[in-house]
């Protein structure tokens, strides 16, 4: 009788591990949308010589299709966790997939610089709300010993989309007009659609939760005054370069625009720390660990974006290169990161943390040494 039970209970564990296909769906539809929209972040880049010939923009406004993108992301990213314990998941993943096929479909029928920059920020919108969802998703449905292997597919949508955007730019902006770009992109989100819709399922209640609206100006405030901070600083060392006199204003307006931003941050902070239910826990910074984990996260995306906006830009601008090759330059480090993210994950839930780190890292540090 206690071999049956106990049989029974191995059994019954066994399955309580197994990934379901309900769950592998779910995922695949938000990873979808999330792929979708942080592809697109890059990919206009490879696209911006002929976006700022079509509707006669400079380098300084054309790159905003990217900035407001990401800036949007940014602002809409930490409302996650309200969206989560207020709206039940798949109310959650219908509002972010009608912003982002209202983004595709606006951006495809584009007729001047505004209109298609109100599609990148509805996709931004989109792509804020996504990919928290997906990684919810992962956290909470996922078995234990599966979770690394499941958040380095999650992963891998994080790090190969970017590097992945100029090549496709470059292959659709050589051999069709760049609006098709986004046409191509619309089944793909019409799958995710169906799909989610399908077998995303809420595990946990939802709760009377409600949000202070100082904490979302705050956080508006200090993002878009730190964003603006920055183009005024990159255009006061442009006009410096030229001998423009407009670089002293230019210098001013970035400094009070910082100190406006951190005015606007340390409030949050403060009116975070204060509250019963923050938009925000800050106190996970408390853990030093956790602080320099955020910190090699940041880092890695600030230079894979970095690279993935310099490298086709240079290439077409500065060694003239076509749209095609601009983009295929990329191709490598992105589908290498591809492979690369579910194993490593597998490997996190095998032997930890610290082995899967110290050989990328030990990697990374090879290749610099060889490149000198």
């Amino acid at each position: 009788m206690s071999q049956s039970i106990a049989r029974n209970n191995i059994t019954a564990t066994q399955d309580d591990e197994n990934i379901s296909i309900n769950l592998i769906l779910a995922i695949l539809s938000t990873g979808i949308m999330a792929f979708i929209g942080i592809l697109t972040e890059t990919l206009t880049n490879v696209l911006f010589p002929g976006l700022m010939a079509e509707f006669h923009v400079d380098t300084s406004t054309v790159q905003w299709l990217t900035t407001g993108y990401l800036l949007t992301v940014a602002l809409v990213t930490p409302l996650s966790s309200y969206f989560k314990r207020k709206l039940k998941l798949r109310t959650i993943f219908l509002t972010a997939i009608v912003l982002c096929i209202t983004g595709c479909l606006m951006a495809a029928c584009t007729l001047n610089f505004p209109m298609l920059m109100t599609a990148r920020i509805l996709q931004g919108a989109g792509t804020g709300i996504a990919l928290p969802l997906m990684f919810n998703i992962i956290l909470e449905q996922s078995p234990k010993s599966k979770i690394g292997m499941l958040m380095g597919v999650g992963g891998m949508v994080v790090a190969v989309a970017p590097a992945l955007g100029p090549t496709v730019g470059g292959l659709v902006g050589t051999f069709m007009p760049w609006r098709w770009i986004f046409v191509i992109l619309l089944p793909f989100l019409f799958v995710s659609l169906v799909c989610g819709l399908k077998t995303i399922h809420q595990v946990t209640p939802t709760e009377e939760a409600h949000i202070n609206p100082l904490h979302v100006l705050c956080l508006a405030v200090g993002f878009v005054c730190f964003v603006f901070a920055l183009d005024r600083g990159g255009s006061a060392v442009t006009a410096v370069s030229n001998g423009d006199t407009s670089a002293t204003t230019q210098c001013v307006i970035a400094v009070v625009l910082l100190l406006i931003a951190m005015a606007a941050l340390l409030v949050f902070a403060w009116v975070s720390h204060r509250a019963f239910s923050p938009l925000v826990r800050l106190t996970v910074l408390r853990s030093v660990k956790f602080r320099w984990h955020l910190l090699a996260y940041v880092l890695l995306q600030f230079v894979t974006i970095g690279y993935g906006y310099m490298i086709p830009n240079a290439s077409q601008l500065g060694f003239g290169a076509s749209v095609l090759a601009a983009g295929v330059v990329l191709l490598p480090g992105a589908l290498l990161g591809a492979a690369s993210a579910p194993v490593s994950g597998s490997l996190l839930d095998k032997f930890g943390p610290v082995r899967p780190m110290f050989t990328a890292m030990l990697a990374d540090l090879r290749a610099f040494a060889s490149k000198r």
